[in-house]
């Protein structure tokens, strides 16, 4: 079997590859700690798995969507220290078979990848119960992407917030008033549990 690990932290690369392999003694390991690196390993190389941290440097939602697209067809379990409630789903999404946070323990990790490589999908309990719960109250799992909750107006002016435009100059762009882009910006900022133009900047590279 082989794993590639993708992920920016040296010592995380080694603990998750001695995970792999007491679980996996056969398993060969390759470690790589840029994203895109690691999207053009995958790219050239053939694996029966890639396990992929969307919190470092330059990861996002895009980086399991390029992997994916590749069409080689190895199973993809994202294990990471960004919020599993905000993420997960986002990630199952975007092609990855299976969400684990950095949180749980390596007995958890080894379920995990017994689960993708299986063919099934991996959620952690408490996703789990997240899961149910939409479907006892009926709701549609891609709600639970906070992109979703956005209108089309306040996706548009949030667009133009993360350009660097002051909320007087969108309001002359869009033609309205300042009070009601303000308003559209702080229903973006609730929406999307974020404080300042940098954490949503932050938030969107990880969801898109």
């Amino acid at each position: 079997m082989k794993v590639l690990v993708i992920d920016g932290h040296p010592l995380m690369l080694s603990a998750i590859k001695r995970e792999v392999k007491d679980h996996k003694p056969q398993a060969r390991v390759t470690l790589i700690g840029q994203i895109d690196q690691g999207i053009e390993a995958a790219r050239n190389q053939s694996f029966d798995l890639v396990i992929i941290e969307i919190g470092m440097a330059g990861a996002s939602m895009q980086a399991v969507r390029e992997i994916r697209g590749t069409g080689r067809g190895f199973k993809i379990l994202v294990f990471s220290s960004v919020s599993e409630t905000i993420y997960a789903l986002p990630a199952i999404s975007s092609g990855a078979n299976g969400f684990l946070s950095k949180e749980q323990s390596g007995d958890e990790l080894r379920i995990a990848i017994d689960t993708v490589l299986d063919s099934k999908t991996y959620f952690s309990k408490n996703i789990q119960e997240t899961l149910l719960s939409q479907v006892i109250a009926n709701v549609d799992s891609a709600d639970h992407n906070p992109l979703q909750a956005l209108t089309p107006r306040e996706r548009l002016v949030m667009h133009l917030l993360l350009q660097g435009n002051k909320v007087r100059e969108i309001a002359g762009m869009l033609d309205l008033k300042e009070s009601t882009v303000s308003t559209f910006k702080a229903n973006i900022f609730k929406k999307l549990q974020v404080n300042n133009i940098v954490a949503l900047s932050g938030k969107m590279e990880m969801l898109r």
